[in-house]
């Protein structure tokens, strides 16, 4: 189809092309806008490294190295913040009616580069809720670093402060309907498009499934035909004979021999026969008989 024909089809049935975008729009606007309200509860935490008092001095590493040995530890507690190594005690210690899964989805932790600060989000249904959510995780992250032991070649062990407390938040978080509308009426419109095209590619008069008939019969007239049963078995043969053309079978070829063996003796009987002056030992002349009798 070029671009001509595709303008013209999408041209006459604008209609339903219009219709489907606005009604798919308002649809999902709508739902967006009335959705149960979600409040948003957030804390800070930095993370701070410190010799311990009872340990013995441990020397340094450079600047550098010991920056990135921290930035590696701040990451990891980052990404604990939704594992069922934080998610299931607070489960157990607020008795929430979530499991480990449902939980870690409604808790967003980050880090920024060159920081050691970690941010975390937990979203709610309820305000008290989610500030509740937000405190422990941050209580059962200090205990965590308090067990763990120092980095690997720092020397230093981690510890955990929280800077901002969580609050429970005073409103939800806003709904953004117009981007859900927007993305609802993109999807009408490529759903009314594909309808115009469909529509455009009919015949008059013809039910759809005389069309996918159609359109089945002119898959199939393109496919190669399969070869028949006999005409594979023929391929076969010719295959075997072109392979060995002069073989011949040891019977046929034994009474060939045979035969040409008993032509040749009896051309050499009837030769020795037909010669003259030789003879089988036996006398027939009467005069040769009376000399050899004296």
């Amino acid at each position: 189809m070029d671009l001509a024909h595709f303008r013209d089809t999408i041209g006459r049935r604008w209609p339903i092309v219009l219709a489907l975008t606005l009604l798919c729009g308002a649809f999902t606007g709508v739902l967006a806008e009335r959705r149960p309200p979600v409040y948003r509860a957030e804390t800070q935490m930095v993370v701070t490294f410190a010799a311990e008092k009872s340990a013995a001095p441990q020397p340094r590493p450079p600047a550098d190295e010991a920056g990135r040995l921290m930035q590696r530890r701040v990451k990891t507690y980052a990404t604990m913040m939704n594992t069922p190594r934080l998610t299931r005690p607070v489960i157990d210690s607020l008795g929430l009616p979530y499991t480990t899964g449902d939980l870690a989805g409604r808790v967003v932790a980050s880090s920024t580069v060159d920081s050691l600060a970690i941010d975390v989000a937990v979203t709610d249904r309820s305000a008290g809720t989610a500030a509740a959510i937000a405190a422990a995780l941050a209580a059962e992250l200090q205990r965590i670093a308090e067990r763990d032991l120092p980095p690997a070649g720092l020397g230093l062990k981690a510890q955990v402060e929280v800077v901002r407390a969580a609050a429970p938040p005073p409103r939800p978080e806003p709904v953004r309907w117009q981007w859900y509308a927007a993305g609802g009426a993109l999807g009408g419109l490529a759903v009314g498009v594909g309808i115009a095209l469909v529509l455009g590619y009919r015949r008059a008069g013809t039910p759809v499934s005389a069309d996918v008939r159609t359109l089945w019969a002119t898959v199939a007239c393109r496919r190669p035909p399969a070869p028949a049963a006999s005409d594979v078995v023929a391929s076969n043969t010719a295959a075997s004979e072109a392979v060995a053309p002069d073989t011949v079978a040891p019977d046929t070829a034994t009474s060939d021999t045979a035969a040409s063996g008993a032509a040749a003796s009896g051309a050499v009987a009837d030769d020795s026969a037909g010669v003259p002056g030789q003879s089988d030992g036996r006398v027939a002349d009467a005069s040769v008989k009376e000399r050899q009798a004296s």
